[in-house]
């Protein structure tokens, strides 16, 4: 999937879960606004409003995060403000000691809806606690009602049995739903790595190019024009077709230091070779730089004064040991230098 592909989707999921919330919060305000012009007092009034208030602020919390995890901060909002819903419904329904708690029962059952999507989110122990919460303020404030079924109002059995299904929905779906958002996660964070990294891909591969046009050009305009070609010009084409090469076989280890170590010992008629097989991928940008500067110093130190032998500067694949190599045949000697992901010399091996 794409960048663009991934970025299109979470507006679309977000906007359909808004629709789906928003529609529930316009039904349950508008229920709410029909019931309470006959059944409401003053004080009725601010409570509900204070209930619908926090059902609103958690739609949007949930509106937020969902496509994100939902952190346990978050979390907490979500319960406390449904415990704060569930409070002044109840005291709204006391107060007004009309005996009848139709008008009130759709923002204690919304409790019951929100209580679900926490227990899908991964938060069932919450989801029950905010439940039992609820029971006990019901079991308080229920009596003060003057309704003879307030105790149905507290937790009805529809609701109870919704909540066991969602329990057992949520327990036995566990690995599914974490697999699904951890590979949300992967994708999301691969996406944003890409988009961090478009840039400085772009800006690398424009200094390469600059590079190479600054060193083929006058030998091709040489060329171009007719002129003849020295043995001088021989070299250096010869030359410029490896760094071309090294660029491509070798391009971890395409830095100023090792280009010209590398440029200066092949002039003088060393072999050498850069071959990264990409094993700095999986390292932090900390460990990466340390692991070239070292291989640097290494490249540096043995290549000043080589005119004859062979130099192997290898990075090696992915989760080897040793990440680098710097592998030295000269007439004399053979030796193999070989470094940690910290980027210090693990070993010298001569052979």
């Amino acid at each position: 999937m794409t960048v663009e592909d991934e970025s299109a989707r979470n507006p679309v999921a977000r906007g359909l879960i808004a629709v789906v919330l928003g529609a529930y919060v316009c039904v349950l305000g508008a229920y709410t606004l029909v019931c309470g012009i006959h059944d409401f007092t003053a004080v009725g009034w601010v409570g509900m409003g204070i209930a619908f208030t926090c059902y609103v602020a958690i739609a949007v919390v949930l509106c937020v995060t969902v496509v994100d995890d939902l952190t346990d901060a978050q979390a907490r909002i979500v319960a406390g403000l449904t415990v704060i819903a569930v409070t002044a419904t109840w005291a709204s329904a006391a107060h007004a000691y009309t005996g009848a708690l139709g008008a009130y029962q759709p923002m204690l059952s919304s409790s019951t809806v929100v209580a679900v999507i926490l227990m899908l989110r991964g938060r069932s122990a919450l989801a029950w606690t905010t439940i039992l919460i609820r029971v006990v303020i019901g079991l308080v404030l229920g009596p003060l009602t003057g309704s003879g079924l307030w105790f149905n109002a507290v937790l009805p059995r529809a609701s109870l049995t919704i909540l066991f299904v969602a329990t057992c929905a949520a327990v036995l779906l566990a690995p599914q739903i974490a697999e699904m958002r951890a590979l949300g996660i992967r994708r999301r964070d691969a996406n944003s790595g890409t988009d961090r990294t478009a840039g400085v891909g772009l800006a690398d591969r424009g200094d390469r190019i600059r590079r190479i046009d600054a060193r083929v050009r006058p030998l091709l305009t040489k060329v171009a024009e007719g002129g003849d070609l020295t043995v001088g010009d021989v070299a250096y084409a010869r030359l410029t077709e490896a760094r071309l090469r090294d660029g491509i076989r070798g391009r971890g280890l395409d830095v100023p230091r090792i280009r010209d170590a590398v440029w200066a010992a092949r002039a003088r008629g060393a072999s050498v070779t850069l071959l990264d097989d990409g094993g700095l991928v999986d390292l932090s940008a900390e460990r990466s730089s340390a692991v070239i500067e070292s291989v640097a110093d290494v490249v540096d130190a043995e290549l000043a004064d080589l005119s004859l032998g062979d130099v192997v500067v290898r990075i090696a694949p992915a989760g080897r040991d040793p990440v680098a190599t710097v592998t030295i045949v000269s007439q004399t000697s053979r030796r193999r230098v070989e470094f940690g992901v910290d980027g210090f010399v693990l070993r010298t091996v001569r052979t």
